[in-house]
């Protein structure tokens, strides 16, 4: 009875594909969701389409499709490409600063009152939101706005117990929002050419 049961397991075992160590496995497929609580940075995620009268507004979904556009084309040595990912980096870095040196200064300010326990906001129904880029400047301008999500809901938390004013929560917002919106409009101003590094030395 047990030959009988290992020759159908080898019958069967045989009939299957077998895949070897000659083959390549299959490309990578990662699944990314990023959350978002509050509107101003749902609006940072999806920008602003022109309309008349109404200058567009490049979102973070619209950012990742054009880094990649740039990242191809600097792969390829085109150095205006290049030139452009070098800024949209300083860009970025510099974006992420402002928000940390605002978030430094907000967290301070709320270490300072004494005798309470003090919970920043959350939203009860937050947006789960997939994104998948096919270069890192993508990545890091999604996790700008990570970092400028749980800013405002620090900001709203501190302005809803008293302890910034309506002036200066919107100050903190629209500095750092405007630097994010700054930072994606650089990807919007870049133009295909097709010129290479040779091409510039050639002249």
């Amino acid at each position: 009875m047990n030959a009988l049961l290992d020759q159908e397991s080898s019958q069967t075992a045989a009939s299957q594909p077998v895949r070897t160590l000659i083959e390549q496995p299959g490309d990578l497929r990662s699944e990314t969701r990023m959350t978002i609580q509050t509107r101003q940075a749902q609006k940072l995620v999806v920008g602003r389409k022109s309309a008349d009268h109404v200058e567009p507004i490049i979102g973070l979904l619209d950012f990742g499709r054009r880094m990649k556009l740039i990242w191809l084309s600097a792969e390829a040595d085109d150095p205006f490409a290049y030139w452009f990912l070098i800024k949209i980096e300083q860009s970025l870095t510099e974006s992420q600063a402002l928000i940390q040196a605002k978030t430094d200064w907000l967290n301070a300010r709320l270490g300072e009152i004494r005798g309470f326990e003090i919970q920043v906001a959350q939203s009860l129904q937050p947006l789960q939101v997939p994104i998948y880029f096919q270069n890192p400047y993508g990545y890091m301008g999604a996790y700008l706005i990570a970092d400028y999500d749980a800013l405002a809901r620090s900001v709203f938390t501190a302005r809803h117990i008293a302890l910034i004013d309506r002036a200066v929560a919107e100050q903190l917002l629209q500095a750092t929002g405007k630097a994010i919106r700054r930072t994606f409009n650089l990807a919007g101003q870049w133009k295909f050419t097709g010129v290479t590094r040779e091409d510039v030395l050639a002249q």
